[in-house]
């Protein structure tokens, strides 16, 4: 008896989307782009493909959080790439968020920083709120 091979299509969820931003389908493209991050936060060319995506889908907090995610995954590294994108992205976001990224081009942003305005859809950035405490931040009160 002859025994046949076949290899079986993984789960949907676990493949990755062609992410071409078709029409309606940008926000699964995103939250696909999101969650591989969470994981692969080196994978530069997808942080460059979330934030294209985050521009066409013209969302403000999502353009905000991929370019937070990429000063995060970067570092003090890509001045030219953080740069680009986000010029590129400077419509989309406001003041304060212009400032805050433009602030971080050189140093980058740290996953355990405060990071004012709080980035909602950063997948890479610890959440932190608020302002460190005095004894925290080696300052006097």
């Amino acid at each position: 008896m002859e025994m046949a091979w076949s290899i079986e299509r993984p789960e949907p969820a676990f493949r990755a989307p062609e992410l071409h931003g078709r029409p309606g389908e940008a926000e699964a493209d995103l939250a696909w782009l999101e969650m591989h991050l969470a994981r692969q936060p080196r994978d530069l060319a997808g942080h460059s493909r979330r934030v294209q995506l985050a521009r066409h889908s013209g969302s403000r907090e999502a353009v905000y959080g991929a370019l937070v995610d990429l000063f995060i995954a970067l570092a003090g590294h890509g001045v030219g790439l953080k740069s680009a994108l986000l010029s590129q992205s400077a419509l989309l976001l406001g003041p304060p968020e212009r400032l805050c990224l433009a602030r971080h081009l050189a140093s980058g942003l740290r996953a355990d920083q405060i990071i004012e305005p709080h980035p909602r859809r950063s997948v890479l950035s610890h959440g932190l709120i608020g302002k460190p405490s005095p004894e925290l931040s080696g300052e006097s009160p």
